[in-house]
């Protein structure tokens, strides 16, 4: 039933001049949407402050106009009233229609505030891929792609890592005007993270690749791919890189500040390398070969995932490790300490399900703050995770393939079909097929098939379900039986979709997938949860994060990838620095509503140096790879640094720290990557916003071995270039 209101302006204040309307909407149950209609005086961005509260165990709140969605699934992730502040942007004034709906558990939405901000910059996005030649398949992704100049020419190239499906792939950037793919395949089949550095200081990036060990059964060294011009050879055994594992996360660092790269290899644990450690170091011996050596207590850590970034200025490289997250200081002489008992309290020292790590210097203080974005790995979600969607009558439904019998009453007055079957192999090969009624007639499906069930073809239940599969059994009047058996641990996950359904009751409880994000600022000699007072929103499921000033305004923003419901897209999180709290929306425009994939990871740059910060981002399981352009108008100005090798000694800018001065403060930023899980970025084309700065006092320099170079009064809105270019010399 739809209830129609209109509530006009109730207060107009006169502190701020902001338009004020408030409204009331009541319970929202599921799959009854309530709508109201609203009189908006000025289209525009709104600050839309949201009061709700549930008594399910968890619910999502969507509201939309009749054209767009202003707000997509704000998680209520567990029982209790929730206090949320979001940004939605209204396209024309008058009588608009707001729809409300609730998915997951009934919403009670006690009040809603919308004040007009007619100064709020909110950058939005318009997807360039296939017009700039980005054509990808969909695919399962792992961990994120690997940004950087790998031929230097002062534009960055995409290294995409595909997990099994389709090979790894390189595409070059033809001068921020189109993309071109790479006339071979950097590497095929079970790759994880990727790093580009230039290891033998030509002027050119190499890059390196993990594999996986292929379920702990055939470990692989890394893959080093020595980039000569253009050309890339496979070099890993030529210059002693040889021993491998279960291979995840691989980094360039200058471990021993000698000047050149050293290597990190994080692998997962299952597999011991000659050894015994489950990570894998090797030092750059400086003549094109490397050697192994030892790191006690790092190379033990049980992590797979690694942000290499600078947590007490020192200009040595630190590791935050996860997960669980632990910091490691670097000493500089191919050591780490740890530091994770003193950088962090009781109650995050153990801070599990962090899926992602981003750099962030929240105060503009010089400090590197840290982001971290949490969620249910894949493995986890592949356990009693349901999700019903009533608007279109679907269960979509993933389990663990581990030994166990699971089961579930559903009603259909008619037939349903099922679809989506897919089963995460696991070294078994006997199939797990459709058995339907009492006859347990037999059906097998592929992941692309659909089968339209009738009662009368599943009529009755059969006694014996003893063997693997999936059973279904209509007993009549529109109730329906269905059950999963697995008799041993055959799959590392399974699924499966239903249609036609009009309720559904499991005899398990459904997953909560909801986990909260957290924000570390950095006070020096530890890190302070400031996740509440900064604004960042409740619970969600959360895969990656990546930073950057999206609006020009000198502050750090953040974008952050959300999972979502098992096979329905949502909008990722953008929040927006105000200066002493994040804004979020959904409203950005970085989506595309088709692609069934899930929000993975990506990272934020100005991939064609015209001064705003765009995205590439990564769906998954499968979706495709998107090339999202910053085309807000009215943005601040800016400044793009290249930072280059040292002019002295060629160090090359891993690693380097760029300091901007205007306006009596100093902006500090760090060439690093831009928030990372597998793959390692290097973003040294140095973005910063100015907002309405018009003038620069200088721009410094400093490369990790203490050589500086300091530009004076250099021109805004264009590209200064720092150092020495080799590859162009």
């Amino acid at each position: 039933m739809m209830i129609s209101l209109i509530i006009g302006v109730l207060e107009v204040s006169a502190q701020n001049n902001d338009q004020e309307l408030v409204v009331k909407p009541g319970v929202v149950s599921v799959g009854n949407p309530v709508d109201m209609e609203l009189q908006i005086r000025e289209a525009g961005w709104y600050q839309m402050d949201i009061s709700a509260s549930t008594i399910s165990r968890y619910a999502q709140l969507t509201i939309s106009t009749t054209h767009r969605k202003l707000v997509d699934n704000l998680p209520l992730p567990q029982p209790g009233l929730f206090e949320s502040s979001t940004a939605v942007y209204f396209q024309k004034e008058g009588i608009q229609k707001l729809y409300f709906e609730s998915r997951d558990g009934d919403i009670n939405i006690e009040e809603i505030v919308l004040i007009l901000k007619p100064n709020l910059r909110i950058p939005t996005f318009r997807d360039i891929s296939v017009d700039k030649g980005l054509i990808t398949e969909s695919t399962w992704k792992y961990g994120g792609p690997t940004i950087a100049d790998i031929n230097n020419d002062s534009y960055y190239d995409f290294i995409l890592n595909n997990h099994d499906k389709v090979p790894t792939q390189l595409f070059w950037n033809k001068e921020g005007q189109a993309l071109r793919e790479h006339n071979s395949p950097l590497r095929r089949w079970d790759v994880h993270g990727t790093a580009a550095g230039d290891y033998d200081q030509d002027g050119d990036l190499d890059i390196v690749i993990s594999q996986g060990g292929g379920n702990g059964t055939n470990p692989q060294p890394p893959h080093v791919l020595r980039n000569d011009d253009g050309v890339f050879s496979r070099v890993s055994d030529e210059i002693g890189v040889d021993v491998g594992s279960r291979g995840r996360s691989v980094r360039w660092s200058d471990l021993d500040l000698d000047g050149d790269l050293d290597l990190l290899i994080i692998n997962a644990a299952g597999i011991d390398p000659s050894g015994g450690a489950q990570h894998i170091f090797y030092k750059n011996l400086g003549n094109g070969q490397f050697e192994r050596v030892e790191i006690p207590g790092l190379e033990d850590v049980n992590v797979e995932r690694c942000l290499i970034t600078d947590i007490n200025n020192d200009q040595i490289d630190d590791l935050i490790l996860f997960s669980p997250v632990s910091i490691w200081e670097g000493t500089g002489d191919f050591s780490f300490k740890d530091v994770t008992a003193q950088r962090l309290n009781d109650d995050l020292k153990d801070l599990d399900e962090i899926t992602a790590v981003a750099p962030i210097d929240l105060e503009n203080d010089g400090d590197t703050d840290l982001y971290l974005s949490r969620g249910k790995p894949y493995y986890f979600i592949a356990n009693k995770s349901l999700d019903f969607d009533p608007s279109i009558g679907r269960i979509d439904v993933r389990d663990e393939g581990n030994k166990a019998i699971t089961s579930m009453e559903i009603d259909a007055e008619d037939t349903i079909t099922i679809s989506n079957v897919f089963l995460w192999y696991r070294l078994y090969d006997n199939g797990f097929p459709l058995h339907l009624g009492e006859a347990k007639r037999r059906y097998v499906l592929d992941e692309e098939d659909s089968l339209k069930v009738s009662p009368v073809m599943a009529r009755g239940w059969p006694d014996d379900r003893s063997d693997n599969g999936w059973y279904f059994g209509h007993v009549g009047e529109g109730k329906w039986k269905v059950e999963w058996v697995r008799n041993s641990p055959i799959y590392w996950g399974i699924r499966i979709s239903i249609e036609g359904v009009s309720a559904v009751r499991p005899d398990f409880e459904p997953q909560n997938r909801n986990v909260q994000d957290v924000l570390l600022r950095n006070d020096g000699e530890q890190f302070t949860d400031v996740s509440k007072s900064w604004n960042i929103p409740q619970g969600g499921n959360h895969q990656g994060v990546t930073v950057g000033d999206f609006n020009n305004d000198g502050l750090m923003d953040l974008y952050v990838y959300r999972f979502g419901y098992l096979r329905s897209p949502v909008a990722d999180w953008l929040l927006i620095h105000d200066g002493s709290r994040f804004s979020l929306t959904t409203a950005h425009t970085a989506t595309d509503p088709f692609d069934l994939g899930h929000g993975d990871m990506g990272q934020a740059f100005d991939w064609d140096n015209d001064g705003d910060i765009d995205l590439l981002n990564g769906r998954d399981n499968p979706g495709k790879w998107y090339l999202y352009d910053n085309n807000t108008q009215g943005l601040g100005n800016y400044v793009n640094i290249r930072v280059g090798n040292s002019p002295k000694t060629q160090i090359d800018p891993q690693s380097a720290i760029v300091q901007v001065k205007h306006s009596g403060r100093t902006v500090v930023r760090r060439v690093e990557s831009s928030g990372a899980i597998h793959s390692q970025s290097l973003l040294n084309i140095v973005h910063v916003g100015l907002g309405r700065v018009d003038q620069i006092n200088s721009i410094r320099v400093c490369w990790r071995n203490g050589e500086c170079v300091t530009e004076v009064y250099p021109k805004i809105n264009t590209l200064i270039e720092v150092g020495r270019n080799v590859g162009n010399d």
